[in-house]
């Protein structure tokens, strides 16, 4: 079973590999790699080296952190139920300091999705 912090650096290639319209055909040809590589390492099948996760964040254009977002440097711990997307909304829903726009952000998610606030709690 992979490691989930495996499985998160895994998600973070994708996410900022896709944001950038790079294939993994491109990603596997820069860091001299095939595809099958690159999705075994978004899938969190196979372990990134460390040579490998710098090579990726240069070609990339990215701070090698940012391969890391959604896990704890601290404990070691990871959210590995939490899409890198939804990790990056916690984290500005987390800067909004007024109640008003938290309540007002959770509810337009909730309308979004066609469930009601009270529901989503329960």
């Amino acid at each position: 079973m992979p490691d989930p912090v495996d499985i998160i650096v895994g998600r973070n290639v994708r996410t900022l590999r896709a944001k950038r319209r790079i294939s993994q055909l491109e990603l596997g040809d820069a860091l001299g790699l095939t595809f099958q590589q690159i999705q075994k390492y978004e899938k969190g099948t196979n372990r990134v080296s460390a040579s490998k996760l710098h090579q990726i964040a240069v070609f990339l254009g990215v701070d090698i952190s940012d391969l890391f977002e959604g896990a704890n440097p601290r404990d070691g711990s990871a959210r590995p139920g939490l899409s890198a997307e939804a990790y990056e909304l916690a984290l500005h829903y987390d800067k909004l300091r007024s109640t008003a726009g938290k309540e007002a952000v959770k509810t337009i998610l909730s309308i979004m999705t066609g469930e009601s606030y009270v529901e989503a709690l329960g």
